[in-house]
């Protein structure tokens, strides 16, 4: 029974069939198909629930993992894990309460900006190998970043008033251009995947590699 689960036939049968039923009701009114495809968009929704929880559940374990080894910097284990079990005790009683929106407000705010301005160090790092003016393109790269960079601070906003409509042609212009660019360049690649999926083509996704 294992085999036949894991052949590779039927789970790219299986994502053909998937990918048929949510396909096919965006171009062709079939009012059956169109209960098939909800239906199985909820299932897909309720495994994706269940996969978070078995993430939350495993990286709760290794907490604990941590706690009883002792190891480099459990206390800040013991601190996460505090906050998942005062987040979760407090969602299932009401996500409108006063203990729910204190936990949010409280721990998991704070910590999403100590994670942001952690990684600003890197980007910063990044920056200043990316930011050298080896030829003309590198050179027009440098000065738009620095234009936007200082624009977004408030000091040099209000010094040079005259770097915010520049700021700004440059954000609505090259930036949106290269972000939509790339969005077109991400979704032909998706689909290109896809197909080459079901067409068994790629075999690293179903555990078959060549």
């Amino acid at each position: 029974m294992s085999s036949i689960l894991k052949s590779r036939q039927l789970i790219l049968g299986s994502a053909f069939v998937a990918f048929a039923l949510q396909f096919v009701p965006y171009f062709l009114d079939i009012p059956a198909l169109t209960v098939v495809s909800t239906k199985l968009s909820l299932i897909a929704a309720i495994a994706n629930a269940f996969t978070l929880s078995l993430a939350v559940y495993s990286q709760f374990m290794r907490g604990v993992s941590f706690v009883r080894r002792r190891a480099r910097g459990y206390i800040f284990k013991v601190y996460m894990m505090m906050a998942m079990i005062l987040m979760v005790a407090f969602a299932m009683i009401s996500q409108t309460s006063g203990p729910y929106n204190w936990v949010m407000y409280a721990i998991i705010t704070p910590l999403s900006s100590v994670n942001y301005g952690i990684l600003a160090f890197y980007m910063a790092s990044t920056c200043a190998r990316a930011f050298k003016a080896r030829n003309t393109k590198a050179l027009l790269f440098l000065a738009s970043g620095f234009i936007v960079l200082f624009y977004q601070a408030p000091l040099t906003g209000a010094v040079i008033p005259a770097i915010e409509p520049i700021s700004l042609y440059i954000t609505d212009t090259f930036v949106m251009a290269i972000s939509r660019t790339f969005t077109i360049s991400l979704t032909l690649g998706a689909i290109v995947f896809g197909v080459r999926l079901l067409l068994g083509r790629e075999r690293s996704v179903i555990g078959a590699g060549e």
